[in-house]
């Protein structure tokens, strides 16, 4: 019973050492900055902080993953929430991605019958200045978000050209869709002393909704402190048929599709 009982701590033991030298690995491998500890006390209790740190997302869909965290109970603060958002978005975001080299193929030959697709030149910086402009003038970034500029409440358009084509993309702004997908839905909530909140739903149950708002903050709210609770289905997307002309919306295409 001894000799068994002293294997068994030896197995423990050995396996605690192994885990705390891995976190420890995980830890040193973490850049420094604000919001380092928040993410290593709140996230690494139930999963490697790896795990989170091989992703590469927008801050809106950081805060989406902080969002179902917290509806699976990991705690923080609202203060301490955020400042895992901040900390996952600058050193994770989709703008420092790191990808692996990878080895330059050569392509097959072909045969001279066959044709080639097209490969479409970079913008000029001519044609990207008029596409920005377009763009604040007709007051896309006060739901969309593109680079630094814009808002949080509709669909960052950073990486829309590697999802959307260029006819998808042209129907979206000529006819757009009249509900909104799931993911995208805003929510208006009214507090309990008439403040009302409006945002982008992130998550929500019997006890409490969290949203995003159009600065990028996570909100959340409990359900018994909120008068009135109604979620956003109709696209508030205008039509630009008649407020742009064809060649407008082409060049507007055109750069859309090259956010990849």
């Amino acid at each position: 019973m001894g000799q068994t009982y002293r294997s068994k701590c030896i197995v423990v033991l050995g396996s605690i050492v192994c885990l705390t030298t891995a976190l420890t690995a995980n830890a040193q491998s973490l850049p420094a900055g604000s919001g380092k500890a928040d993410f290593q006390r709140i996230c690494s209790g139930c999963h490697s902080v790896d795990r989170a740190t091989s992703q590469r997302m927008t801050r809106a869909e950081w805060a989406a993953v902080v969002s179902d965290m917290v509806a699976r109970g990991a705690q923080g603060s609202s203060a301490e929430l955020d400042n895992v958002v901040s900390y996952l978005s600058a050193n994770f975001g989709k703008s420092n991605a790191s990808p692996s080299p990878v080895a330059p193929v050569t392509p097959a030959p072909t045969s001279p019958s066959v044709p080639q697709a097209a490969v479409e030149p970079p913008l000029s910086a001519e044609q990207i200045s008029k596409a920005t402009r377009l763009i604040q003038q007709n007051g896309c970034l006060s739901c969309h978000r593109v680079g630094e500029a814009g808002s949080y409440l509709g669909p960052d358009l950073d990486g829309v050209g590697a999802h959307r084509t260029p006819e998808q993309l042209h129907a979206s702004l000529q006819s757009p869709k009249k509900d909104v997908l799931p993911e995208n839905r805003t929510v208006r909530l009214v507090t309990n002393d008439g403040k009302t909140e409006t945002g982008r739903l992130l998550n929500h149950d019997g006890f409490s909704v969290q949203l995003i708002d159009s600065s990028g903050q996570l909100r959340s709210f409990a359900r018994s402190g909120l008068r009135e609770f109604t979620i956003v289905t109709t696209n508030p997307m205008p039509s630009y048929a008649d407020k742009l002309s064809a060649q407008d919306l082409d060049d507007l295409v055109r750069y859309l599709s090259s956010l990849k």
